[in-house]
């Protein structure tokens, strides 16, 4: 039964780029690929919700984005071995160009399933912002692997292989795009560094509080 709790405790308590996180936690997020870099803070009144801001700039135009957010866990279940969870992801706000200004919104899903050695998650998400992107689709999924089995309070390590699919993109490279990338948490600290297969380096940071 203790290793049960432990267990439940590691996958409930220690970092994981998850957009709910613990009751009263806040949570601080870098997410920098090849299309844009992201700053979002959010804070978690309870387990199942999350209220925060994003920041958003594009790295190929002069577009920026703020947001603000609302996650919702819709269903969380548990095992002896494994949870797997089942998000609502929304964003609404301003898109800035240049001078102009433009209503920004997305609305997503996601999805993971992982025990202490395995690892997989899907995401998929509606981006509109008026005359910038009058509607798109996008998807990510993930799968990863634990080369070795850490206690609570230890270094966790992951090696994981990414998949995005952006079919409105014009340039092949960067319809589908894959990402092998290793991540790092220990405690309150969550890195991930990749290259993807456009040849761009991806960094993510997120910290809880």
């Amino acid at each position: 039964m203790l290793k049960i709790v432990l267990f439940l405790s590691t996958l409930l308590l220690a970092v994981q780029a998850r957009p709910v996180s613990y009751a009263g936690g806040w949570t601080l997020m870098s997410q920098n690929n090849w299309e844009s870099s992201v700053l979002h803070y959010h804070y978690s009144p309870t387990a199942f919700e999350s209220f925060g801001i994003s920041l958003e700039n594009y790295n190929e135009s002069d577009r920026y984005d703020t947001n603000l957010q609302f996650n919702k866990l819709l269903k969380r279940k548990n095992t002896r071995t494994s949870q797997a969870n089942l998000y609502l992801k929304t964003k609404a706000g301003l898109a800035f160009e240049g001078n102009n200004e433009y209503f920004n919104s997305h609305l997503g899903l996601a999805a993971d399933w992982e025990t202490r050695r395995y690892f997989t998650s899907y995401e998929t998400a509606l981006h509109y912002s008026d005359d910038l992107d009058n509607g798109s689709f996008h998807q990510q999924a993930r799968v990863g692997i634990a080369p070795y089995i850490g206690e609570f309070g230890d270094l966790h390590t992951w090696f994981m292989l990414q998949v995005e699919h952006h079919p409105e993109e014009e340039l092949d490279s960067e319809k589908f795009i894959i990402t092998p990338l290793v991540r790092f948490f220990k405690g309150a600290y969550l890195t991930e560094f990749g290259v993807n297969s456009n040849g761009n380096a991806m960094i993510n940071l997120i910290i809880r509080f």
